[in-house]
C-alpha cells in the first residue's frame, strides 16, 4: 500500500497531452411525479441544466482535478455547444488554446435527462465522419510542437472521427522518439491502429469484439488480452470489468485487481478516470501494476457520483488511505474477498484474529494493538449473536453484534470487521489467507484447531498472552458483585 501512496504526490504538475474525440455532456436534472396523458412515459420537470466536458474532455478534467496539467488537442464546432464546451473546460482549469474549430462540423453533444439519481434517456447529436485533410494538417502541427514537452500522452478514442490510424501512429512514433508513454482508451474492431502503445485499456465488451473471442471465463479473458497484446504490440493490456474490477495482462504475468467495494450509482466516465490516473502514474515512473491499482481506486470514487464527474486529488488520497466512516470498516464476506485480493496485489501483510469481543475491555484493546504491529492490515472475524450463544450460553452476548462490530471498528488499530455465523472462523480464514493468525489467551499453539488450516495457506499462528485478571467473565462478576 505504501508504494501506491507514494505515487500520489508525484503526479502533481505532470504534463499530459490528451488527444481524441471531444464532446459536451449536458445533464438535465429533473423531477418526475406524473405520467404523460399523451403516452405512457414520465414527464420530467426540469430543475436545472449543467454542462461538463465529455469524451477526451473528461479525461482532461480528471487530469486537472488530480493537480496535473492537461494539454487538450481536439476538434469542436463553431456553435453554441462549442461555446458552452469551451466555458466548461475553462471552469475546470483546462486551456482551450490547442483546440481546432471547424465551422462545418457540429460540436458533439450528449444530453442526459436525469430524474433523482436515475438516468431516463440520453440524446446524442454528432458527426462521425473522418476529419478532413486540412483539419488533420492543423492537428499534426500542434502534436509535433507539444509532444516533446509532455510527460505522457493519452489517446481517447470514441469512434467519432478524430482517432484514425494516421493520427494514432503519428502520436506513437513521436512519443517513442521522445521516450514518452502512450495510453490508449480504444474503440472499434481494429486495434492494429494502436500498434506500439505502452498500454491499452479496453472494457470487457471492447476486448471481446477486437480479439474476436467470446469472453466467458477467466481463461478466455486472459487469452483475449494476450491476442490484443500481440495485435497491438503493447506490453500491457488493462481490461476493465465494471463491478468485477480489472485484469492487467503483462508479458510475464496476469494480475487481477478486484473493484474497491462501493455502492455503485453511475459508471459514466469511469473509463476516463481510469486512463487519466493510470497515465499520470506511469508518467511518474510507476510500474503498470501499481499504476493500475491506483487507477482502480480512482474509479471507485467516480462511480459513487451521478453524471460525468472527475476524481479529485483529495478524494483519491482519501480512497487509498481508507479514511472512511467507521461503519464502512464493517464488511460483508463477499466484500472482504475483493478487499483481501487488492491487499495481496499491494503486498500488504494481513493479520487476522477472531472472537466474541463481548464487552470490550483493556485486555482486548492491548491484544489488538499488539496484533496490528505484526503487519499492515488487521481484520477481525466477529462471532454473530447466534454463534456467541452456542459458544457461551443462552444469556450471552451482553452486547448485540452490530454494536460490538462498531465498537471494534472505532479502534484505530482495526482496519476491517466481518461478522460470521459459524462457531469457528475456518471459512473466513480461507478467504483472508492471513500472514498471521493471532489468538489472545493461554493457548498452546500446537493445540489450536486453526493451526493446520492457517499453515496450509502459508500463514503463521501467534498467541499473545492475556493481561492477568482482564476478561469479560471477570468484569461481569465484579459488576454483579458490586465490588
Amino acid at each position: 500500500m505504501e508504494n501506491i501512496k507514494k505515487i500520489i504526490p508525484k503526479i502533481v504538475g505532470k504534463k499530459i497531452l490528451v488527444f481524441g474525440d471531444l464532446m459536451l455532456d449536458e445533464h438535465i436534472w429533473s423531477r418526475v411525479s406524473r405520467i404523460s396523458p399523451e403516452a405512457p412515459v414520465p414527464i420530467a420537470d426540469v430543475a436545472r441544466i449543467s454542462h461538463v466536458p465529455g469524451g477526451c474532455g473528461n479525461v482532461a478534467a480528471n487530469i486537472a482535478s488530480l493537480k496535473a496539467k492537461a494539454y487538450l488537442v481536439s476538434v469542436i464546432g463553431k456553435d453554441s455547444s462549442g461555446q458552452k464546451l469551451r466555458k466548461a473546460l475553462s471552469d475546470k482549469g483546462i486551456s482551450t488554446r490547442h483546440l481546432v474549430i471547424d465551422p462545418k462540423r457540429p460540436t458533439i453533444l450528449k444530453s442526459r435527462i436525469i430524474a433523482g439519481s436515475q438516468h431516463m434517456v440520453r440524446v446524442d447529436r454528432e458527426d462521425r465522419t473522418v476529419l478532413s485533410p486540412k483539419l488533420l494538417a492543423t492537428i499534426t502541427k500542434r502534436l509535433n510542437k507539444l509532444i516533446p514537452k509532455m510527460d505522457a500522452i493519452i489517446i481517447s478514442d470514441y469512434a467519432k472521427g478524430s482517432v484514425t490510424a494516421k493520427t494514432t501512429q503519428l502520436i506513437i512514433s513521436l512519443a517513442k522518439k521522445h521516450k514518452k508513454p502512450v495510453s490508449i482508451d480504444p474503440k472499434g474492431v481494429d486495434f492494429s491502429k494502436y500498434r506500439g502503445a505502452t498500454v491499452i485499456t479496453p472494457n470487457l465488451r471492447e476486448a471481446s469484439i477486437a480479439a474476436r473471442r467470446l469472453i466467458i471465463s477467466e481463461k478466455s479473458l486472459i487469452k483475449a488480452g494476450q491476442v490484443l497484446a500481440k495485435l497491438t504490440g503493447s506490453k500491457n493490456v488493462l481490461i476493465t470489468r465494471g463491478r468485477d474490477g480489472m485484469s492487467l495482462i503483462c508479458p510475464d504475468e496476469v494480475i487481477y485487481i478486484p473493484a474497491v467495494p462501493r455502492e455503485v450509482f453511475d459508471i459514466t466516465g469511469a473509463g476516463d478516470t481510469v486512463i487519466a490516473t493510470l497515465t499520470l502514474a506511469l508518467a511518474t515512473g510507476a510500474t503498470a501494476k501499481n499504476a493500475a491499482i491506483l487507477a482502480n481506486y480512482a474509479a471507485s470514487v467516480v462511480i459513487g457520483k451521478i453524471g460525468t464527474a472527475p476524481c479529485l486529488f483529495e478524494e483519491l488520497e482519501e480512497a487509498i488511505s481508507g479514511h472512511e466512516p467507521i461503519a464502512k470498516k464493517i464488511k460483508l464476506r463477499k466484500e472482504l474477498h475483493a478487499i483481501v485480493q487488492n491487499l495481496r496485489n499491494e503486498n500488504a501483510k494481513i493479520i487476522f484474529t477472531n472472537g466474541c469481543f463481548d464487552i470490550l475491555h483493556l485486555g482486548h484493546v492491548r491484544y489488538l494493538s499488539k496484533a496490528k504491529k505484526l503487519g499492515d492490515i488487521l481484520i477481525i472475524g466477529l462471532n454473530s449473536d447466534a454463534s456467541v450463544r452456542k459458544l457461551k450460553g443462552k444469556d450471552r452476548p451482553y452486547i448485540y453484534e452490530l454494536e460490538r462490530a462498531e465498537i471494534l471498528a472505532s479502534l484505530e488499530c482495526v482496519d476491517y470487521v466481518c461478522i460470521f455465523e459459524e462457531t469457528r472462523p475456518d471459512n473466513l480464514i480461507k478467504i483472508v489467507k492471513p500472514d498471521f493468525h493471532v489468538k489472545g489467551g493461554d493457548y498452546k499453539i500446537n493445540r489450536l484447531p486453526e493451526k493446520k488450516l492457517v499453515e496450509s495457506l502459508g500463514g503463521k499462528v501467534i498467541v499473545i498472552p492475556p493481561i492477568k485478571g482482564r476478561s469479560t467473565t471477570n468484569l461481569v462478576k465484579r459488576i454483579l458483585s458490586g465490588k
